[in-house]
């Protein structure tokens, strides 16, 4: 059964990499602040235990801190029961995964490459700290593909997150669709669009694979016969303009 986006405070900061000291100080604050609000054990996520090697940086102090837990990338976090995160510097595919742990109550995210924090920014809209800017508060998707998004949505089983073979040829056939229809399908709107309408991380990331390779008219393949009726995309662009 479909489940819609689990809700808790977010925040982001501004760009790590330009202001390192004022990113991580304010994310320790917030997190800090978080921890009594919500309670749990405050995680510090981050790409590898080799990231903590400069012992000046905040980050470092914070991982010697009793009590704090200590992720990284590889696998899954253990050891950990639940409470505030603190992302530093994530990819785009571990921020959605900590997001979407069941164990996280609150999360900051500190950027390191914007490109790889904005779709989420878009979809959570967080609060913003140390000198962070608003994104778009939505994709800028064409009211077509929007409409054939929700009919995905609610066609596919997202507990597969789009593995089964069903759902992986309903998800080709509604983007076949619209890309033949002349509908840009740009990957990281789609994906923002995917995570904001409660798309779990994994569905999404797919989702937005197949988004790119479709909308540069590569060829993704589709098992079976399409689902979808001929007259679809008139039927899309009469909802639309409704």
């Amino acid at each position: 059964m479909f489940e819609r986006a689990r809700e808790y405070p977010r925040a982001v900061t501004g760009n790590g990499a330009n202001d390192p000291e004022g990113s991580q100080r304010a994310a320790i604050e917030w997190i800090a602040a978080q921890q009594k609000a919500v309670g749990g054990q405050v995680l510090l996520f981050v790409p590898q235990k080799s990231t903590l090697n400069h012992s000046g940086d905040l980050i470092a102090q914070l991982a010697k801190v009793p009590g704090v837990a200590v992720g990284t990338w590889r696998g899954y976090v253990s050891g950990w029961s639940g409470g505030p995160v603190l992302a530093a510097w994530p990819s785009r595919e571990k921020l959605a995964e900590i997001a979407d742990d069941r164990r996280t109550r609150a999360l900051c995210v500190i950027p390191w490459v914007d490109e790889d924090t904005t779709p989420w920014e878009q979809a959570s809209q967080p609060e913003l700290l140390a000198g962070a800017l608003a994104k778009t508060s939505a994709p800028s998707l064409d009211p077509v593909v929007i409409v054939g998004l929700t009919h995905l949505t609610r066609m596919v089983n997202h507990a597969n997150n789009l593995a089964g073979a069903l759902d992986h040829r309903d998800a080709v056939a509604v983007l076949r669709v619209l890309h033949r229809g002349r509908y840009a399908l740009p990957a990281d709107e789609v994906y923002a669009w995917a995570l904001a309408n409660g798309w779990p991380a994994r569905g999404a990331e797919r989702l937005r694979e197949m988004a790119e390779k479709i909308d540069a008219g590569r060829t993704v393949q589709m098992k079976g016969p399409s689902p979808l009726r001929p007259e679809v995309l008139s039927m899309w662009k009469a909802e639309a303009n409704q």
